[in-house]
């Protein structure tokens, strides 16, 4: 009888700790996938669309190394242009893969129209 209780506590350990492992994995992996480029593109555009109208934009759908920063790390390249009454600018961004962050954001050309 004895063993039989113990048989029951070990297989209810195994499950639970199964259970544990796999929750755990789950997040490890949504953690670690990268933010698709077109969701990283339409929220840039809805930041830049707080300086001015935006009207035109692109990004790079693979990811490359980032070397302006010694950790090297993973971003979209992407542009947008932003009209400001009558001065159209276009500006370039480095937005980090994983979490959708601009880490880099510069003006490339500015225009009159």
């Amino acid at each position: 009888m004895n063993n039989k209780n113990e048989n029951k506590l070990v297989g209810g350990l195994l499950l639970a700790t199964g259970l544990i492992i796999g929750a755990a994995a789950v997040m490890f992996i949504k953690e670690n996938r990268p933010v698709k480029a077109s969701e990283v593109l339409e929220d840039t555009k809805k930041y830049y669309e707080t300086i001015g109208e935006v009207t035109g934009s692109w990004i790079d759908y693979d990811p490359i190394e980032y070397t302006l920063f010694e950790s090297k790390p993973l971003v979209y390249i992407g542009g947008v242009t932003v009209r400001v009454g009558k001065t159209i600018t276009n500006y370039q961004f480095a937005a980090d893969c994983y979490t959708g962050n601009i880490i880099d954001s510069y003006p490339i050309q500015n225009q009159e129209i």
